[in-house]
Order: structure tokens, then sequence, then C-alpha cells
């Protein structure tokens, strides 16, 4: 079985992932991801150097803040939101939302996008806006110090979020016993690469021999396994076709990832390769026969045969597919293998198994497709067994009424919570249901609309002053921003109590359970972990 994560340590759940398949007798090859662009931010200017630690967000342009070498989800945190897919719910574009909520598009962003996510972010360009930095770049002596403060900051949530005095205590001695490791890791790798640390990490948490560790970059590397490049093959000869059901299953499923620029003639792969000392990833592109990568290009056969030699010649080191095309290719071939996810990872799944679906259909999926395995935990429904006290996040506080539970309480609620969130955020499409909503959940403000426009309609057919109308207009529009306001933040609520179930297998779950329960209840979360094949939809019927 294959394993690919980024964030490799014991505050992410790609440690609990592969105890809980070397615990079932699992033989499982982990590749610690070094080719994913290492970070990106709103802003960056080519060769800036500063990195910092920031939430993950969105901003108005569509862009993002976002690091995948280095991150810390707080307990039951926000996710991210792109506020753009509000619109159908609030019934309003973003801009007409904040100009009638007297606000501006990036106040909004500001306070509504950001989620709970502390990570390591900055300028992921090297030389130009072609070359970004790739994880397998960052090195242990310029990340050192975001590992210390991530650290701080994931201590001072756990204690916050966990405050029984037993609970505090059991983290501590975790926290301390886990400062001890960092520092001799730190010391030991310090000459050398993140990933590096991680290995040593990985290796000292799972100590099995059914573990094998390995980098993403070998996994793709340039010639190693012609399995690897089928699909990239497959795209060379025909990309018209090939090109074409990739956007189609983007579009079908209502995946947030941006479809290819056919007509520039993108590839759905980059290349990984050395540039001005760092280790970078470029785009591909298809034009005139030529296959383009940063300032090179390299001649392609009709039978688009993959040229290893020329892409040697020009420092390419490995080729992986964007996220939809990397989870295929990794499951090709003999040489491919079933790969492992947490459940509710890789969000955008359903892109990827329509577009499987496409290409087998057409003949153009290149060898036998190993199957996708879940790993499951089931969190929130094993702490159902516990009376630890939990202080919620501010979003999920007034649905409970107030800011601490037991946590079997949270047990209890949280499905139909998060059930009742969905249908709610469904309703609220509806203009109608809407405005039911909104007279039965915000009575007195919708009662006060109802007096204004009463009395507007009687000083209509009255001798009444510019003033009096101007009055009343003012006080109109004073409400109607208020309603406006409370809508909008039951829809920031119910999304983010929607997606609650992300925690179910997500996140820190190591130290959560030692705070939740300690290390009986750890070893209970993985050895009764679900291990399953996730079942493959068809094409719909057309």
């Amino acid at each position: 079985m294959l394993s690919i994560d980024q964030n490799c340590h014991p505050l992410w759940d790609t440690v609990p992932k592969l105890q809980a398949l070397v615990a079932k007798g699992i033989r499982v090859t982990h590749y610690i991801e070094d080719v994913d662009v290492a970070f990106t931010a709103l802003g960056s200017t080519v060769d800036d150097e500063v990195l910092h630690l920031a939430r993950e967000r969105f901003h108005r342009s569509g862009g993002q803040d976002w690091g995948a070498a280095l991150f810390y989800a707080e307990f039951l945190g926000r996710l991210p939101v792109d506020i753009r897919h509000w619109e159908p719910v609030t019934g309003l574009k973003t801009n007409t939302l904040a100009r009638q909520l007297g606000r501006s598009v990036d106040d909004l962003y500001d306070e509504f996008s950001p989620g709970d996510t502390w990570q390591l972010i900055g300028s992921s360009y090297i030389g130009d806006r072609l070359h970004h930095r790739v994880i397998g770049d960052l090195s242990v002596a310029e990340t050192r110090h975001f590992v210390h403060e991530l650290r701080r900051r994931a201590r001072d949530h756990m204690l916050a979020t966990f405050p029984r005095k037993d609970s505090q205590e059991r983290l501590g001695r975790w926290l301390k016993h886990e400062d001890t490791r960092v520092e001799r890791l730190l010391a030991a790798r310090a000459g050398h690469r993140l990933v590096d640390l991680y290995h040593d990490w990985l290796r000292e948490d799972i100590p099995s021999g059914l573990l094998r560790l390995g980098l993403t970059s070998s996994l793709f590397a340039l010639g190693a396994d012609p399995a690897r490049t089928a699909l990239l093959e497959m795209f060379l000869r025909d990309y018209a076709h090939a090109s074409a059901l990739y956007n189609q299953a983007i579009e079908e499923t209502d995946s947030e990832l941006r479809p290819l620029k056919r007509s520039d003639g993108e590839l759905p792969f980059f290349a990984i390769l050395e540039h001005q000392g760092h280790l970078v990833r470029t785009a591909m592109f298809l034009r005139d026969g030529e296959m383009l990568l940063g300032e090179h290009g390299i001649p392609v056969g009709a039978d688009g045969a993959m040229p290893v030699d020329a892409l040697a010649n020009v420092g390419v080191q490995a080729m992986c597919g964007k996220a939809l095309l990397l989870v295929i290719q990794a499951r090709l071939g003999q040489g491919g293998g079933p790969l492992a996810l947490p459940y509710r990872g890789s969000l955008y799944m359903p892109a990827v198994d329509r577009l499987a679906a496409k290409l087998a259909a057409d003949g153009l999926l290149p060898g036998t497709l190993h199957p996708l395995v879940r790993v499951r935990f089931h969190l929130l429904d094993r702490i159902a067994e516990l009376d630890t006290p939990i202080r919620l996040p501010a979003h999920l506080a007034p649905y409970f009424g107030r800011d601490e539970i037991p946590a079997r309480d949270l047990a209890a609620a949280y499905p139909e919570l998060a059930a009742d969130a969905a249908e709610r955020l469904d309703t609220l499409r509806c203009p109608r249901a809407r405005q039911a909503w909104q007279r039965e959940n915000l009575p007195e403000l919708m009662a006060a609309l109802d007096d204004n426009e009463a009395r507007r309609r009687a000083l209509a057919h009255a001798d009444t002053t510019p003033e009096q109308m101007s009055d009343i207009w003012q006080h109109t529009k004073a409400l109607q921003q208020e309603l406006l306001d409370k809508t909008l933040r039951q829809v920031a609520r119910d999304t983010q109590a929607r997606d609650l179930d992300y925690w179910d297998s997500r996140g820190a779950l190591w130290p959560w359970a030692i705070a939740l329960g300690g290390e009986a209840f750890y070893q209970h979360l993985i050895e009764s972990a679900e291990v399953y094949e996730e079942p493959v939809p068809s094409l719909p019927a057309t």
C-alpha cells in the first residue's frame, strides 16, 4: 500500500494513519511529500525570502495564503472559505453584499475567510514567476524557528481547549517529551532538509519493519518507472481529447480546482528541477510539438514517448501530476498500489473518480487502477465515552449556548448539528425560504422593518417633509443592514458546522486524544480505526 503526505510530524494525522495501517499488519510505503509547492502568499515578490506563520485564507482575487510544508490545525477549527461561494445562499453578489453592509469586499474576506490552520507561508518564486520552491527545497536551518513557533501555538491552543487539570497534566507530559525529542532531531538534522527531519520523526514514531519511507520525488523520478509517466505520455499523444475530459471532470463535480487552459496547451503536470540553486517545480505545456517547461522546449514525437534523455539534459529530476492526476498516477500499474488517505482527505476525490472513469470509458487509462483506501478514526464518535470538558471555538459555542461542554455532549450533538446546518444552507438559497427563516429567527428585526414600511406608506399619502422621509429611509437601511449582517453570520457559522465531520479523522489526533482520554484512548483510536476501500462511482447515465 502507498501513502503520500505533507507536514509529516505528530501535530498532523499522518502519524496515526500510518500507525493504524501498521497495527493491522499492512505493509506500507510512505512517501514524504517533497514536490508540492512549499507555500504561497498574496503579494509575494520574486526572491522574497521572508517567511512567517499565518492563518490559511482566501483573498478577493481568488488567491490564497497557503502553506503545505509546515502547519497545525486547531481542534474543531474553521476551514478557510472563499466567500464568493456564499453568493447563492445570500442571494447577493459579493460586491453587492459588501456595499449593502457598508463594508469593503476586502474587509469581508479579512473577517470571514481565514480558517484556524496556522501555516508557514512566504514567496515561492525563484528568479521569476515560473519557478516555485517545493517542500524538498526547505532546509532545517530556515524552518527551525517556525517549528518551535508552531509548536508554541499548538501548545497554547490545546491547553486552552482542554482546560481540566487531568487533561492539562497529560498534555504537559506529552509535550515535554516531544520538546526533548524535537530538540534532538533538529540538532541531528541541522545541516539537512525539512523532509529529512520528517523522515527521522516518522521513523521514531513508527519503527515497524512494515513501514518503508521514501520521497514523492523518488516515486515520480524521471525514468524510474514507465507506469508513472504513462498518463503524461497519453496527454502528449491525445491532448485535445484528454484535456477535454480533464476539464469536464472538474466542471461536472463542481470542483474548486482550476481547469486547464487548453488554448495555451497547459498540461496537468509539473516538472521538478534545479533552478538557481533551488529545487523548484514549473508548469508544463504542449505547443507545436514541443513540451515547454520554464525556459526549456523539448521536442515530442507523434507517439508521445517520454524524451527522458532530453529532459535529463535540462535538469528535470521528476514529473508529477496536478492533484487530480497525481492520485491516479500513484495507483497505476504494477509499480503502483492502493493509496491510503484519511477519511475526508483530498476533498477533490469526486473529480478524480470522474476523470478516471472518463479516461477508462474512452480507452485512455494506461493500465489497471488500484483502489483508494480510507483510514477512518471516528474521533467525534469515540469521545462519547468521555466526560472531558472541551472549550468550544467561537463559531460553535452559539449552537450549544455555552463555551464549554463535556466530550460526550459533543459526540451526541454533532451529527444533527451538522445536518441541520447543511439543510439551513440549502434552504437559504431560495429567496422566499430565506425570508421565512428571517421572520422565524429574527422576528424583532422583521417586525421593525414591517413597521417602518407601514410608516413610509402612510407618510407617502400625507403632507410629509423630505427630512421625515429621509429619516424613515435611514432607519430602514440600518435595519436591513443589521438583518443582512445577522443572516451572513449564520451562513458563516453553518458553513463550518456543516463540515464538522472533517474532524472525524483529521488534525493533531495524537495530542488531542491524549488530552481527551490519555494514552489508552489514543491506542483505542489506532486499534479500532476503520480501513476500507472507497467504492468507485460509475459514470452518470447520459
